[in-house]
């Protein structure tokens, strides 16, 4: 998985409304150690370095709706 050259951390949450201007990214069309990352934070109050593939804000459809928080 790229990781950005930053010290940020990504987070996600599960969210049950889409903001109207999140980009909406789905599980099957990430990187294969970026959708590794997403099952293991999903749900899960952990984080993991940031990647290429999500921005802070965006939402992934994995089993349900998660938002991106990258701080």
């Amino acid at each position: 998985m790229p990781l950005r050259q930053t010290n940020r951390r990504m987070r996600l949450r599960r969210t049950g409304i889409v903001p109207s201007d999140a980009r909406v990214r789905h599980y099957d069309e990430l990187e294969e150690e970026t959708q590794v990352a997403v099952r293991e934070l999903a749900g899960r109050p952990r984080t993991a370095p940031e990647t290429d593939d999500l921005d802070d804000g965006d939402v992934v459809k994995f089993t349900d709706y998660y938002q991106v928080r990258a701080r």
